[in-house]
């Protein structure tokens, strides 16, 4: 099995205060009795999995939230307490590991609440777990007609404790969205009745980032947990959340200049020559490419930023390398200068939300893109 060894010239530094702070910020959002879950799938969305959610846990997160079982395991192997949410539920086979750690699994079907009974039974445990119901997102769980059966049916099995009920808004962070609103009067009427008919449910959960920054007026009671996010690390859920909360971008994204050179006009740059010079032009090469989850839509469209100030790329993005325009700098940069494609420099920055809009696509899979490819260093 090979694997590519990160470019020792680029590095991903995650601000672990700026992430502090964002969760700081967005509980001020949060309604009287409502708790945090701070989501830490994906390796924190590329951030780091066990050092984010040491410093989520040390800022007070009342719980965590996982979409795999194995990435519980870790946690738990790492010595971090506390309840952890596995969104994505379990197959049979994982019902041990899940309560041998003490995971509380999202279950949307009666087999999955069966075989955690069994699991509990046998090893002398109680499991936690979340039903979860398909108010509308068309992914897991059970439809809403048969959600209050279903739970009446798992709170009944030995070995079984449902925490709560679960779902997931399908369009949020826009305020006054229709679909999320009929989901919400959907999971809320849902909530209301299991209450009614005896279940404290404490860590029922819907609204995630999108839910928080823009949240829909059907609230559904309380209490409950507020999954957050992608708004934890910087990003948003929809460019209408813009200036809900005051966020910092938790990631930053550094490379080097590799070389400087002179080009004349007319002269095609990179693959394809899909820009040509209309003029002689100081090019930069940077060191970084689409092998490092850059992301090689963003040809021709992204800016990095060198000497706190914003140059522009030209041609295709390659593996290991890309080129930007140097013009109007002076002095002229040289090789081996830093420059940050993602964060900021001096007064500049650039967001995971600019770079996914160049690049079509969103601040997750950029982060998640850029944190599994490079070094990565932490910031207390």
């Amino acid at each position: 099995m090979s694997r590519v060894a990160p470019n020792p010239d680029n590095l991903v530094t995650v601000d672990l205060e700026a992430i502090a702070a964002n969760l700081a910020a967005l509980r001020a959002l949060l309604r009287p009795g409502m708790g945090v879950a701070g989501v830490v799938k994906a390796d924190a969305y590329g951030h780091g999995l066990v050092p984010v959610a040491r410093r989520l846990k040390a800022e007070g997160a009342e719980a965590l939230a996982v979409a795999l079982v194995s990435e519980g395991v870790l946690l738990r192997r790492a010595g971090v307490q506390g309840p952890i949410l596995v969104l994505m539920g379990l197959g049979p086979e994982q019902a041990q590991l899940a309560v041998a750690h003490g995971l509380s699994p999202f279950l949307g079907v009666w087999e999955d609440f069966q075989a955690l009974s069994q699991t509990a039974g046998a090893l002398g445990a109680v499991a936690s777990c979340h039903l979860k119901i398909d108010t509308g997102m068309s992914r897991l769980g059970a439809a809403p007609n048969e959600a209050l059966g279903l739970m009446e049916r798992a709170a009944a099995l030995p070995g079984i404790r449902v925490e709560g009920l679960a779902s997931h808004l399908a369009t949020s962070g826009v305020p006054g969205d229709v679909q999320a609103q009929k989901q919400a009067a959907i999971f809320r009427d849902l909530l209301a009745e299991a209450r009614k008919r005896g279940f404290a449910l404490p860590q029922s959960s819907l609204a995630g980032s999108g839910g928080v920054l823009a949240p829909p007026e059907a609230a559904h009671g309380q209490p409950g947990l507020a999954r957050l996010g992608i708004s934890l690390y910087g990003g948003l859920p929809d460019p209408a959340s813009q200036g809900a909360a005051p966020l910092r971008g938790a990631m930053r994204f550094t490379s080097r200049l590799a070389a400087v050179r002179r080009i004349p006009a007319g002269t095609g740059v990179s693959y394809g020559h899909t820009w040509r010079a209309p003029s002689d032009t100081w090019l930069g090469v940077v060191a970084a490419g689409y092998s490092d989850g850059y992301p090689r839509s963003a040809s021709n469209q992204a800016r990095v930023l060198i000497q706190g100030r914003p140059a522009s790329m030209r041609g295709r993005i390659c593996m290991n390398a890309f080129m930007v325009d140097l013009t109007g700098f002076d002095p002229l940069p040289s090789p081996g200068e830093e420059v940050v494609l993602l964060g900021r420099s001096g007064s500049q920055e650039i967001t995971a939300d600019q770079l996914g809009h160049w690049a079509g696509t969103i601040s997750y899979e950029i982060t998640c893109s850029l944190g599994a490819a490079n070094r990565r260093r932490h910031r207390p």
